[in-house]
């Protein structure tokens, strides 16, 4: 065979693989190529959705977190305001504090005052609870009386307070007397 013939018949060969190429591409493979891109279609749009609700749990979330967390502050602020004038509360505290200082409350008074309002969220109308005592104690006594007084669960506002040596018989037994005002929250 002539080189000439050879090269005719490879190329004549190189034609008929080419056709039939395009063939199986046109018969087996185009058809599953369209599947493949809808399937494709199907895994995208179900991981687009995924991602949605994905979002949407992480947003529920965080909401509930900043709920669980306004309540939380919510739960502070009712112990340090409390809803309500809550006098006997108010004296409980005052005579705690007195015990544990060692300290004897020799007079007290309770006088509701008009309300203030309130700029935050949190809080409704403010009342306020004057509250005018005597207390006898030592001087190192009187002293931790007014620091826990201040530092208390319940907001206290010292606004005056007058000190009183003890002299004679009382010697020791010196006399703090205070006004303070202690916040609440009006139902």
């Amino acid at each position: 065979m002539r080189v000439s013939t050879k090269r005719i018949l490879s190329i004549g060969l190189a034609g008929i693989f080419l056709v039939g190429a395009f063939l199986v591409y046109a018969q087996f493979i185009s058809g599953y190529l369209t599947e493949v891109n809808e399937q494709r279609a199907i895994i995208a749009s179900k991981e687009a959705l995924f991602a949605n609700q994905n979002a949407a749990v992480k947003q529920v979330q965080s909401t509930i977190a900043q709920f669980q967390d306004f309540q939380e502050i919510q739960t502070k602020l009712n112990i340090a305001i409390p809803a309500g004038i809550q006098t006997i509360q108010a004296l409980r505290q005052i005579e705690a504090i007195a015990a544990r200082t060692n300290s004897t409350i020799s007079t007290i008074t309770f006088r509701p005052v008009a309300s203030r309002a309130s700029k935050e969220a949190f809080l409704k109308k403010i009342g306020v609870l004057d509250v005018s005592l005597g207390v006898l104690g030592d001087y190192s006594g009187l002293k931790q009386f007014l620091t826990y007084l201040e530092t208390n669960a319940r907001v206290a506002n010292v606004q005056e307070f007058r000190f009183q040596p003890g002299t004679g018989e009382a010697l020791g037994r010196d006399l703090l007397t205070v006004k303070l005002e202690m916040y609440y929250q009006e139902q």
